[in-house]
């Protein structure tokens, strides 16, 4: 605030009534003594000095009077731009007098903008960490009004814009098990924690609430939000590879078994019956043989331990070859084939071996699937960073809650099972395509038919 008015005035008055007493004093001196008497002079000299001393200071008071009122003026409003956010106001000192005084607020000035500064880079990088966490966290106050959220966590309860702070977590989280975990703990003052499966978003989410304690917030609460959906899918996954594993070993097994308790208890002795079991073990031993080749394989291209050596690879030709062995096989099926090569594909670079491979696979998987009277076409075409092979056909499709998950390790169609395969070609495929730099897609509509499309990298 300003330097009172006042107070100036009345310094000044002071001032001058030491003055005016002063020249009262001379004249009281003057008259009371003759002229020409030395004593009269001397307190007459005395008195003028006295005056002209109390003039002075009288002058003196004033100008130090508004020069304190112009810096207390200077620090009062230092304060109040402090107080408006403007962190480097500084005010200057008017004089030796307030020269202290103005040191003392610069230097709280700076430490000021200096805390502040620290809390809004630690803010910041608070911020920063929140939006990067791979694991959701979402801050409750005590009446469940959202106080934070992160990224992570509303793309995993599939919040919209409208879950900004503030909010209820009921009207975020639409999950009755998430809201009552959250009550549970609240009510316990202890962690809650508990594995949620978010049935419309098919997603399952580790979900941890604990109560904080603050002066602030009350009783609130800290969510962490972890998806372990692909840790769920596999052991999904898992289960089911044992599964389809032990059914397709056991066949063959039992098949074996069978056939050797046959030919032991004298079947052997009937010469066209012996060779047939021995035809059928042979069979069944191959299929076993392939399983386990199929797990050693993809156990190496997942620990990169399959060599691929990369030259110049014409794809047209590879195609071309590829279709043509399957000509035999898909007319007895009564399915047509067909290859759509351009002959001005550049070539690319792969292992000619592992191409062949991933062809066979995909051509060999459209024929299974196709009907008589389908057909299925090779087409290839340029791209501007290489080939893309496609391979399409008009058989049973895939499902579409299957579609995401068919390149997965051991993942096997529930209603494809009759085909005897492992459900590994396709894993075994695309990672054979990875390892040339390219990659495998699929798109599908069940009882219409699917494309698979390999691209290739001409540059390697």
């Amino acid at each position: 605030m300003p330097f009172p008015r006042s107070l100036q005035w009345r310094m000044a008055a002071g001032y001058t009534a030491l003055a005016c007493l002063s020249i009262a004093a001379a004249a009281v001196a003057l008259a009371a003594f003759p002229p020409g008497d030395g004593l009269v002079k001397t307190l007459a000299a005395l008195a003028v000095c006295a005056a002209v001393a109390a003039a002075l200071a009288f002058g003196l008071a004033r100008t130090l009077s508004r020069s304190v009122a112009r810096s207390a003026d200077s620090l009062a409003e230092g304060v109040r731009r402090l107080a408006d956010g403007d962190l480097e106001h500084r005010v200057r000192s008017s004089g030796d007098v307030t020269r202290e005084a103005a040191e003392a607020f610069n230097l709280m000035a700076e430490t000021i903008r200096d805390i502040v500064r620290d809390l809004d880079g630690e803010r910041a990088l608070l911020s920063a960490v929140m939006e990067t966490m791979a694991d959701g966290v979402v801050v409750l106050d005590s009446g469940n009004r959202v106080r934070l959220i992160n990224r992570t966590a509303l793309w995993l309860l599939d919040a919209g814009a409208d879950a900004a702070p503030g909010r209820t977590l009921a009207e975020v989280v639409r999950d009755h098990e998430v809201l009552g975990l959250v009550s549970e703990s609240a009510y316990s003052g202890s962690i809650r924690q508990a594995e949620i499966e978010l049935l419309h978003q098919r997603r399952f989410l580790n979900v941890t609430a604990t109560p904080i304690p603050d002066e602030l917030l009350g009783q609130g609460m800290l969510l962490t939000l972890q998806d372990v959906t692909h840790l769920r899918q596999a052991q999904t996954t898992m289960r089911e590879f044992v599964s389809n594993v032990s059914h397709e070993l056991r066949s063959p097994l039992a098949s074996v078994k069978a056939m050797v308790e046959t030919l032991d208890g004298g079947a052997i002795e009937d010469g066209a019956a012996a060779r047939d079991f021995l035809a059928r073990m042979q069979d069944d031993v191959d299929r076993m043989t392939a399983m386990v080749e199929e797990l050693l394989e993809l156990s190496r291209l997942e620990g990169g331990q399959m060599p691929i050596h990369l030259a110049p690879i014409e794809v047209g030709a590879a195609v071309t070859a590829v279709a043509e062995r399957f000509e035999m096989q898909a007319s007895a099926r009564g399915v047509g084939l067909s290859a759509n090569v351009p002959p001005d594909l550049p070539p690319v670079m792969a292992d000619g071996g592992k191409l062949d491979q991933i062809l066979t696979n995909l051509l060999g998987n459209a024929l299974k699937f196709t009907s008589e009277g389908g057909r299925v076409t090779l087409s290839a075409r340029k791209t501007e960073r290489g080939v893309e092979v496609s391979v399409e056909d008009t058989g049973i499709g895939i499902p579409r809650e299957h579609l995401p998950h068919i390149f997965e390790r051991f993942y096997k169609v529930e209603r494809s099972r009759r085909d005897g395969g492992s459900g590994l070609g396709l894993a075994i495929a695309r990672r054979l395509a990875q390892a040339h730099g390219g990659d495998i897609s699929a798109a599908s509509v069940e009882g219409e038919g699917s494309v698979f499309t390999l691209t290739l990298d001409a540059r390697g």
